[in-house]
Parts: structure tokens; C-alpha cells; sequence
């Protein structure tokens, strides 16, 4: 009987699995087909816009009935068309104009069109294709003409003008260099179709099926979601990542590849002469991205030839935040991998090191584990981790550090040697890594003195004068030691201090000026004033940047639906659970809930410090810059009075994955519209 019974139970299970299983993959399907038939297949018919000047002071050049206009441009590739930025003062100007590419080595007419003006968009780049594209006989660069001419229904009084740069005279102007491959697209497609479906089965899997420890479901389905956040997101589309890509690549330059301070003049770095791709770095991602990335996904360098590149764009960080990057690019030179696998890997080695750190965080804290999980899940986490982006590291020890405490705060017998030591290895790496996480360090202070070596052998009564003297000589010690480190944070800081200039002087003689310490303390009401103020504004906003809502420099922005869910699991995350064996004290929330505040107050003083005096709101706030204490402001607001009793962590893993393939999906869908 009892046989009988397990039989069925099994039969049972393999069922309901199966048709989990089933729903899960037949709404990926659905999704993956609404995706091809509304956004690939159309994307295939788009052109890359190559902007030659995209300044737009006024509306600078004239464009007369019957009077030609020039417009001289250097160009390589072929040209399908031009866009132009028109301006007519909201009146259609009935007529056509004759429009030609002239060769200006050859002088010959490679490409020409005529065009209704009638139907050009006021104040918008408008596209002009030619009758037939100009296909670019030679490779580099070559020197072109173009001419237009205007053809006005009502003569010499109509006209239009275009957008420029006033002290030149340049058109604002750019060129539609060629079509996408289709093959590429459709291939890209294929690739992403295969991820999801993949990574939805191993999140479904690892969740409900396999009854793996939480720490190793929470890495398969870190890495599962990952791949496909970033085919979505490629490189150099998260925020500043090409200045994170070139600092790490210096770092490489440094540590690994033997190169001296005299090889590396200030901003230049020694770098493969084939690893430059303009298309691929554009840190706007469009389809034309994911057409090249399919193309060379898996290449392999065909050079060893090195140039120097000089004048980019890199930081002056602690080293230790590119570390993992250039470890990243160094193994792919060893390798010989191409430029886009070189970038990817380099980006691995940050996601490895997220993994790994957020791994032993879920393992060893006794309390919040899920609070971990789903901080890790959001998709503004996914977007940063699966990058170059110096927030990895940040991220990373920020969770490492608040799970490791938890896990020593537990701990009832005296504190080793080695774990002490491993505790101020993390605040040393910590501290410099940006200079506001400081304060994380500040928790240490929770620790139970009585079981520290040496210190539980000396007799010390400890009142409230001596702790906050405790905690004052502390903090001025990281300051000290993150300034040390970052020298330049102290440069920033005493000019403004110093600063004498009223706020009314500033307003009439300099307005786009940005607040400073000063201005703030003479100005106390204007500087709450911008607080409310960005919160009525803006306060929605924050709150979806926090989970995700909008990534990179795409500006992408994610369904409102996902990041309900994802907030909605968030919060579930944040109850307590029945059976965890650790509560924290009231004092451990206490001290929880001071840090966060105090980093908060620290990124609103920064977004002030960024914004011009004549601005109404705050400038520059983001949400990722709470990411590192979010796990402290969770446990803060943790209490015992509401506790879930079923252990939901697998249930919100997959559902935060489930959800953020989804996000995923959606950051495509938006880039493919472009």
C-alpha cells in the first residue's frame, strides 16, 4: 500500500513539474515570438547614423529657394543617406530639393535624391536616403560634398533653415552608413532565444526540482540571468563603463604587462591596435551593436601589433576596484581572444567576484539570507555586476562585509585571530573603494568586546561618553586612511570649504556653478528647499532607479510592471523568517538604521555638490549609490512582530529571475526600436 502510495506521489510530482516546467518555457515562447514579429523583423530595415556635427546652437544655416548648400564631411563606409536637423518655424514649406554626394577626390556624383521638404519634421533629425546608397570602393576614410538644393513652391519667399553650430556655420548633419544584416540580427535572435530558454529551465530547476543549498541555487540562477542581462546590455553600455573599461586597461598595462610610468603618460593606455570598433563602442546600444557583437562573439586577434591611445577618458580610483577587470583582459590576451570576447571576459571576472563574494554572504550570515538574495536580483544590480563598472567591487564587499558581521555577531565563543584580521582586510578594501562607504565600517563597533584577543583580557567599563568618543576617533581614522588613499577627495573638499562667493552673486554672474559646503551652510533653507523639492518631483523616480527602472546610458527604460514585482518581492524579503536562529538586538537595527541614514545623507550631498545654483532639484542622484548599505537598511527595518513561516527563498529567486529575464527581454525590445 504505502509503495503504492510513493508511486503516485512521484507520478504526482513529475506531473506538477512538468507542467510547470511547460507554462514557464510556453510563456517565454510567447514573449520570444511577440519580440521577433514586432521588433526584429522590422529592425532589419534600419540604418546606423554616423553624426558628423551634432551641435544644434540655433538654427544656423540658411536654406533658400534655388541657392545650393554645402556641406563638406570626412566619412568611411558606405552611405545609404544623410539626416539633417531642419528647422522651419513650424510652417511645412511646400516644394522638393535636389540632393547630391560629390566625391571630392574625383568630383564625380556617387549618390543623389530628391526629397519633399513638405514632409520634414520640425526640429527633428529627419532621414534622407538616397535612390542608390554609395558603396565605398576602398577602405579609411575619404572626403565628401554634399549639395543641396531647394526647389520652393512659392519661390524666393519661402525658406527653411538647419540646426548648427553657429560659430562655424556646420550643419547639424550625420550619415546612414548602411543597412543591418539580416543574417546577424536573426542570428543574434537565435542566440538570445537560446539563452532565455535555457536560463528559464535551470532557474526552474535549481528552484523547484534540485534541492541544492541556497547559496549554490542562488549562484546558478545568478549566472543563468546573466547571460542574457548581458547580451541585452553589452558592453560599454552601463553608466561611465568606457572610462572603466580604459582604467582597467591601464591596470593591465601596470600589473601585468610590464609597462613603466614613462609608457603611460597621463591618460594613455598601450592597447591592441585592433581593439577599437566604433559601432561597438557606442555607449548608446543600438542594433547595429548587436550585429557586430554577433559577428564577433567568438574571434580571435589577428595582431599583436600595441598603440598607444592617448587623451581617453579613464578615472583616478583605488586600484583594487579594476582589479578583476584587468585580470579579465590580461587572461583573454593570453588567449588571443578578439576585442569583443576580450571585453566580455574582463566583464566575467567582475561577475565571478560578485558571485563568489555574495555566495559566502548567503552561506555564513544567520539572518536575512533572502534580503541578499532578491539586493542581488534587482535588475539595476544585474546591469552593474554583468560590467566593468567599479560598483562591483563596492556591491560586492558592501554585502560581504554586513553578512560577515551578522555571522561574528552570532558567534558565542571568542573571536580568532583570522577572522579579525579577515574583518579589517574587508574595511581596508572597503574604505578607499568609495569614499562614503566609510561609514559601513562603523558597524564594527557592534562587536562584543569581550571577545576580542587581547582586548577581552583588560577590564574596561565601557559608558556612553567613551563609545561616542569610540566612534568619533574611529571614523576620523577611515577618513583619514580613505584620504590617504584617495588624495584627491581632500582636494575636492577644501576649495569648496574655502569658498566665498555668495549664493545671489552666483546666480547673476555664474548660475551654472555647482553648490559646495559652504553654500549649503549659508544657505540651509534653499538647501531643504532642493531636497523637498526633488522629492515632489522625482521621488517615483528614485524609487524605481533603486530597484532598476532605468539602465545605463541607453536610458532604457524597464516595464513598471517588472519593477512592482520585483520591489513586491523585495519587501517580502524583508520580513523575518521562523527558524532562523539569530535575532538582531535592538541596538544591532539601531546601528543599522543611523549607518544608512547617514550614507543617504552623504549621496544627497553629493547629487547637491553636482547641481548648478540655478537649478530647482537635485542633479545627478542615483540609485545604485545605496546599493552597498540597502542589506543594513533592510535588516534595520526587520522586526519579529510579522515573521513568514515557510522558507520562500527558492519561490523569490525564481520569481525575481523569472522577472528579470523578462527585464532583460524588455532592455532589448527598447534598444531594437531605436
Amino acid at each position: 500500500m504505502d509503495k503504492t502510495k510513493n508511486t503516485k506521489n512521484i507520478l504526482l510530482k513529475i506531473l506538477l513539474h512538468a507542467a510547470g516546467l511547460g507554462a514557464v518555457l510556453a510563456v517565454m515562447g510567447l514573449a520570444l515570438f511577440f519580440i521577433k514579429y514586432s521588433f526584429v523583423d522590422p529592425a532589419v530595415n534600419k540604418n546606423e547614423s554616423r553624426y558628423i556635427n551634432d551641435i544644434y546652437d540655433s538654427p544656423a544655416v540658411a536654406f533658400d529657394h534655388g541657392i545650393t548648400l554645402e556641406q563638406p564631411f570626412s566619412t568611411h563606409g558606405d552611405i545609404y543617406g544623410v539626416k539633417i536637423r531642419f528647422h522651419n518655424l513650424g510652417v511645412p514649406q511646400a516644394g522638393s530639393a535636389y540632393m547630391e554626394l560629390i566625391e571630392t577626390e574625383s568630383g564625380k556624383a556617387v549618390a543623389s535624391t530628391t526629397f519633399n521638404t513638405e514632409i520634414m519634421v520640425n526640429d527633428v533629425y529627419t532621414d534622407i536616403f538616397f535612390d542608390a546608397p554609395y558603396i565605398a570602393e576602398r577602405e579609411g576614410t575619404c572626403d565628401f560634398v554634399l549639395k543641396i538644393t531647394p526647389d520652393f513652391a512659392k519661390g524666393s519667399d519661402a525658406y527653411m533653415r538647419v540646426w548648427g553650430d553657429s560659430a562655424t556655420g556646420t550643419m547639424a548633419f550625420g550619415v546612414l552608413k548602411y543597412r543591418v544584416n539580416s543574417d546577424s540580427l536573426y542570428g543574434w535572435y537565435r542566440l538570445i532565444c537560446i539563452v532565455a530558454v535555457f536560463a528559464a529551465v535551470i532557474l526552474y530547476w535549481v528552484c523547484f526540482i534540485f534541492s541544492f543549498k541556497k547559496e549554490v541555487v542562488f549562484v546558478a540562477a545568478l549566472f543563468a540571468v546573466s547571460c542574457l542581462f548581458s547580451l541585452a546590455l553589452p558592453p560599454f553600455s552601463s553608466p561611465d563603463e568606457e572610462a572603466h573599461i580604459n582604467t582597467a586597461y591601464r591596470l593591465c598595462n601596470e600589473k601585468f604587462e610590464g609597462y613603466t610610468k614613462a609608457d603611460l603618460a597621463e591618460r594613455t593606455i598601450q592597447r591592441r591596435a585592433e581593439d577599437y570598433s566604433e559601432t561597438f563602442e557606442n555607449k548608446y546600444t543600438n542594433v547595429f551593436n548587436y550585429e557586430y557583437i554577433y559577428d564577433n562573439l567568438f574571434s580571435k586577434a589577428e595582431s599583436d601589433e600595441i598603440k598607444p591611445i592617448s587623451n581617453v577618458w579613464a578615472v583616478s580610483d583605488f586600484d583594487g576596484v579594476y582589479l578583476m577587470g584587468a585580470l579579465g583582459i590580461k587572461v583573454s590576451h593570453m588567449l588571443n581572444l578578439g576585442y569583443v570576447p576580450s571585453m566580455y571576459l574582463g566583464r566575467l571576472f567582475n561577475l565571478l567576484f560578485f558571485a563568489i563574494c555574495v555566495f559566502f554572504a548567503i552561506k555564513i550570515t544567520p539572518v536575512g539570507k533572502n534580503i541578499f538574495m532578491a539586493l542581488s536580483f534587482f535588475p539595476i544590480t544585474l546591469h552593474l555586476v554583468n560590467s566593468f563598472s567599479r560598483d562591483v567591487f563596492v556591491i560586492s564587499l558592501g554585502f560581504l562585509f554586513t553578512a560577515y558581521l551578522l555571522y561574528l555577531l552570532k558567534q558565542e565563543e571568542t573571536y580568532r585571530w583570522w577572522q579579525m584580521v579577515l574583518l579589517a582586510v574587508i574595511c581596508v578594501l572597503l574604505a578607499p573603494s568609495k569614499f562614503i562607504y566609510c561609514t559601513l565600517c562603523m558597524a564594527v563597533l557592534l562587536l562584543d568586546i569581550k571577545k576580542v584577543p587581547v582586548l577581552n583580557r583588560v577590564k574596561l567599563k565601557i559608558n556612553p561618553v567613551l563609545a561616542v568618543l569610540g566612534i568619533g576617533v574611529f571614523g576620523i581614522v577611515a577618513v583619514a586612511a580613505a584620504i590617504m588613499l584617495r588624495p584627491d577627495v581632500l582636494r575636492t573638499i577644501l576649495p569648496a570649504i574655502s569658498s566665498s562667493e555668495s549664493l545671489e552673486t552666483l546666480l547673476l554672474t555664474n548660475p551654472e556653478a555647482t553648490f559646495n559646503i559652504g553654500l549649503m551652510l549659508q544657505n540651509p533653507v534653499v538647501t531643504l528647499r532642493l531636497v523637498l523639492s526633488t522629492i515632489f518631483e522625482n521621488g517615483a523616480y528614485y524609487i524605481k532607479s533603486v530597484a532598476g527602472g532605468v539602465l545605463g546610458y541607453n536610458n532604457v527604460l524597464i516595464s513598471d510592471g517588472f519593477i512592482i514585482i520585483v520591489l513586491m518581492c523585495a519587501v517580502a524579503a524583508a520580513f523575518a523568517q521562523e527558524g532562523e536562529d539569530y535575532t538582531l538586538r535592538t541596538r544591532d537595527r539601531g546601528m543599522f538604521g543611523v549607518i544608512s541614514l547617514i550614507i543617504l545623507a552623504l549621496v544627497i550631498y553629493l547629487g547637491i555638490s553636482w547641481t548648478p545654483v540655478s537649478y530647482t532639484s537635485i542633479y545627478g542622484i542615483q540609485g545604485k549609490y545605496l546599493l552597498p548599505v540597502l542589506p543594513m537598511a533592510f535588516l534595520a527595518l526587520q522586526g519579529r512582530t510579522f515573521a513568514v513561516k515557510k522558507d520562500i527563498f527558492r519561490p523569490l529567486c525564481f520569481v525575481m529571475g523569472f522577472t528579470n529575464l523578462f527585464a532583460a527581454l524588455n532592455a532589448a525590445v527598447v534598444i531594437l526600436q531605436r
